[in-house]
């Protein structure tokens, strides 16, 4: 269901739009909690918004009373209409701020989570909510913060990794997502790297205690007492992901991790663009949210999602009739135009494709941060960044990640359709190619091996976010370390198990074919140009850059167990490197 003002999904068990405010069609306001003002300086000050306009100002008359100087007597009024809350700036002094953006005596809109500056009281506007729907955002920017002293900047660099005190980096967003009660996730989210952690109820725990004040060792009987156990690898290992994703500092060994200089950070990047080279584009959200709002919210509305699937069945039925007037390769006498005009059609429904993904993640009232093109395994993809939705429930992360196939899948039905009704001809016979071509790309993109769209869903759906990883690495030691224990694998284990030998056999199957696809090329563009031995030693080289990805991972790790042994040589008292023991006798 839409919202019928900003056409984002509401929920149906909600009485107002999170993102503007709207009474839901039919819903009874004063079944429900009413929107709130929370003071962001004094966390006592609470305010429901139950009537119709609520004034604020100094004075005693107002329904909300700021007592400070920089507050008019009758500074600003909240009004509630049917396109939701707006707040008018009552000609005051000090003037109204909405998101950092001056009223003088203007009127603004406020949706969930909006920042106000009355004078110089800061509030923030927000929706009611409960544990089905997730609790409220709290968002620290870097105006927010507070720059540390020199005392406090040289605090973290300790002698021990237990007396160490790590602390929380500025830019930082966390949020409880709709989920089970039983069970309760909350994201956190970096807004300088962009990258998101799903959290349980114990790393939320660590997060807040994190807070540069805290050792290490503090933070191992903090945990002690609240959960019950001594837990230092899971304590490591939380930390070890925060400062991963730039959230924290004063972590030691983590100081080159943060901020690469030299070689070092050439060596990374050129690491990266071997395991997957990306081009993309940032700020799309503008332009995404102006589609949005001209057309694109009638694709979801339930309307535009009966239409889709009605596309895919009765495309598939046409596909079938149009099977027996048409042969693949047979482009009807449309000569060089059928090639180009097939290569056009694919170009466009990829760019429906990545645009529906985008859509969608609109349709829940998230940002789309950038898009592009990337290079991985020599292969070219698509992507569009919905990385935002982690913000959304795991069932709005499946309707996103499946709403591009159905995109495809809808298009491949209306070339089928076309190529059924028109009569034997170039047209018709291009739109067959079309059609076929797109059902393969769903297919394609279904395949839960591979890290698409199907695998996205298919994680989210079992609640498994890093289901290849976890699958190949019990294919690979758990499962013969079971075998050779003598326990019996049960049914999530065999599952896993299975799985792993797939994704395997899958992962290195995709490498054959683009190692062959790539030595096809490169043996057709050398031709008779080069010698036998160049010629082999440039397909060689390609091969390795292409199957970098697969074969860079093993070699890291038996580096890193050589160095590993080394190191324990030499701790050994009267050994050298590569030297044995001289034992007495």
């Amino acid at each position: 269901m839409l919202c019928h003002v900003c056409r984002v999904r509401t929920r149906r068990d909600f009485p107002y739009c999170l993102r503007c405010g709207t009474l839901r069609r039919g819903a009874a306001p004063t079944a429900y909690a009413a929107p709130q003002l929370r003071g962001l300086d004094d966390p006592a000050l609470l305010v429901p918004l139950t009537g119709p306009v609520t004034t604020l100002g100094r004075g005693a008359d107002n329904d909300v009373v700021l007592a400070d100087g920089s507050v008019s007597r009758r500074h600003a009024r909240i009004v509630r209409t049917d396109a939701g809350f707006r707040i008018e700036d009552l000609d005051s002094f000090n003037g109204t701020a909405v998101a950092g953006v001056e009223l003088h005596g203007g009127v603004a809109g406020l949706a969930d989570g909006t920042e106000l500056s009355v004078g110089d009281v800061r509030l923030v506007f927000e929706q009611p909510r409960d544990a089905r729907i997730g609790s409220r955002t709290m968002v620290v920017g870097t105006q927010l913060t507070q720059l540390p002293t020199a005392a406090q900047e040289e605090a973290p660099e300790a002698a021990g990794p237990l007396t160490a005190r790590p602390r929380r980096r500025s830019g930082w967003a966390l949020k409880q997502v709709p989920g089970d009660r039983a069970e309760p996730r909350w994201v956190l989210s970096s807004t300088r790297t962009g990258r998101y952690l799903e959290l349980d109820e114990r790393q939320v725990f660590l997060w807040h205690a994190v807070d540069g004040e805290n050792t290490v060792r503090d933070l191992l009987f903090a945990y002690a007492e609240r959960y019950g156990e001594l837990a230092l690898p899971r304590i490591e290992s939380a930390l070890a992901a925060f400062a991963d994703a730039g959230l924290l500092r004063g972590l030691p060994g983590r100081a080159e991790a943060e901020r690469p200089r030299g070689w070092r950070r050439a060596a990374r990047a050129v690491h990266r663009a071997l395991l997957k080279l990306e081009v993309s584009v940032p700020g799309l959200d503008r332009l995404v949210t102006r589609l949005y709002q001209s057309f694109g919210w009638r694709l979801f509305t339930r309307t535009g999602v009966t239409l889709a699937w009605l596309s895919v069945v009765g495309g598939l039925v046409a596909f079938f009739t149009a099977q027996g007037h048409h042969r693949l390769l047979d482009f009807g006498g449309a000569g060089a135009w059928g090639p180009v005009l097939l290569i056009a059609g694919y170009v466009t429904a990829l760019l429906v494709h990545e645009l529906t993904h985008a859509l969608a993640v609109k349709s829940y009232g998230r940002t789309v941060r950038r898009g592009g093109f990337l290079l991985m395994m020599g292969m070219p993809f698509a992507f569009v960044d919905t990385s935002d939705m982690w913000f959304g429930s795991r069932w709005s992360r499946v309707v996103v990640a499946l709403s591009g196939p159905l995109s495809t899948a809808a298009l491949a039905g209306w070339s089928a359709t076309g190529a059924a009704l028109l009569p034997a001809g170039p047209a018709s016979a291009v739109l067959y190619h079309l059609a076929f071509g797109l059902y393969l790309n769903t297919l394609y993109n279904f395949n839960p091996l591979m890290p698409l769209d199907g695998y996205q869903a298919l994680t989210d759906a079992l609640r498994v976010p890093r289901l290849r990883e976890e699958a190949s690495a019990y294919f690979r030691s758990g499962l013969w370390r079971d075998l050779r224990a003598g326990n019996r694998p049960g049914p999530r284990q065999a599952g896993m198990a299975a799985y792993g030998l797939a994704v395997v056999a899958g992962t290195y199957g995709f490498l054959a074919l683009a190692v062959l696809a790539w030595r096809s090329r490169i043996g057709d563009l050398l031709g008779d140009r080069l010698a036998a031995p160049w010629t082999t030693v440039i397909e060689t080289a390609v091969v390795a850059l292409v199957a970098f990805p697969v074969w860079s991972a093993p070699v890291r790790t038996l580096a890193r167990l050589i160095r590993r042994r080394e190191a324990a040589r030499a701790a050994v008292p009267g050994t050298a490197s590569g030297a044995p023991v001289e034992g007495t006798a």
